[in-house]
């Protein structure tokens, strides 16, 4: 029974009363309570002498913590569909046992793409987020596959000499136009940074690429010393002007592909938008983000699995392009 109880509920129940405690000293039931919880891959005992040590301590010898980044990118500035570079942020690793961050990416553009190894990763007071660009990029595609139809319904409705239909379908036309220009000019609304909101800016100690051609990198940006942040507002003096600020808004975690943080004196140098990683809210840490938002896996895993992917999966991840991007000539995407 106490096999099936949460790590929670089991320390609870332990407490209950002396028979109980008794019980749950079984290293078994703490071993069955790992191969639940951990992968497979990450059930070894050493360095830890007992089950229920390697429970209590998380198994953060062995299993990371994968934060899963959906919709995270960041945008060239100047894009245009002749013109088109974009970061796509997959996840972010947390490899306890050695102590460092892996953010998975994959960069997609022109011959001329940057080298990701100029990234930074910075933590800034919480603010109202950004536009999210992904979604933004969805809906303009699929008010311009609706605008193509609604035009092929007018001009039917013109050569039927359908009155009724001819004003239903301008009138539709209208509003799409309405629409399309609401989150065209939702998309060209910048991601901005102010300086008195930064608190700290890491740069990356390394890099790994499955992927390392002109117009395509894919692979992860190693970072150190991240969870720091959980004690970083209580290393600033009083005086820092944004301390009292995070503490009441929280922290993003914000990253910048192939550039500094965006704010001055390079704000206007920076030619990548930066995106929001993750927010840690007033009173919580950067481990009970990954906890609540992400899931326990293997070490390096992630690489091994974007190694193996096959082109149509890859291909997939970039369906929100715009069209006039994805129907270049010669192709964009190669």
């Amino acid at each position: 029974m106490l096999s099936r109880l949460s790590l929670r509920d089991l320390c609870n129940a332990a407490q209950a009363c002396r028979a109980l405690h008794q019980a749950a000293q079984d290293d078994t039931v703490w071993q069955n309570l790992a191969a639940a919880r951990f992968p497979p891959a990450t059930l070894s005992l050493a360095p830890y002498d007992s089950w229920q040590e390697l429970v209590r301590d998380d198994n953060a010898a062995h299993a990371a913590l994968l934060l899963p980044l959906p919709d995270r990118c960041c945008l060239y500035r100047f894009r245009a569909p002749s013109y088109y570079s974009e970061c796509l942020c997959l996840g972010l690793e947390w490899d306890r046992g050695a102590h460092t961050f892996r953010l998975y990416f994959e960069a997609r553009g022109e011959p001329d793409l940057r080298q990701p190894s100029g990234s930074s990763l910075g933590f800034c007071v919480h603010r109202p987020p950004p536009p999210n660009r992904r979604e933004l990029q969805r809906r303009l595609r699929l008010l311009q596959q609706r605008r193509t139809q609604l035009q092929r319904d007018l001009a039917a409705a013109r050569a039927a000499d359908a009155r009724s239909d001819i004003v239903a379908a301008e009138h539709a036309l209208q509003r799409n136009a309405v629409q399309t220009q609401t989150a065209q000019s939702e998309m060209g609304r910048p991601h901005e940074l102010r300086f008195a909101d930064l608190l700290t800016v890491v740069r990356p100690a390394g890099q790994h690429l499955v992927v390392d051609r002109p117009g395509h990198k894919l692979g992860y940006l190693e970072f150190d010393s991240l969870h720091q942040v959980d004690g970083l507002l209580a290393e600033l003096p009083p005086s820092y002007a944004s301390k009292h600020e995070a503490e009441v808004c929280g922290i993003d975690a914000v990253f910048c592909y192939a550039n500094p943080i965006p704010v001055m004196p390079h704000g206007a140098t920076v030619d990548y938008e930066p995106c929001i990683l993750a927010t840690v809210p007033p009173g919580a840490s950067l481990l009970s983000v990954f906890k609540q938002q992400g899931g326990y896996v293997v070490p390096g895993h992630t690489l091994e699995e974007l190694a193996a992917e096959g082109p149509e999966a890859r291909r997939a991840r970039w369906e929100h392009l715009p069209a006039e991007v994805l129907q270049r000539q010669p192709p964009w995407m190669v």
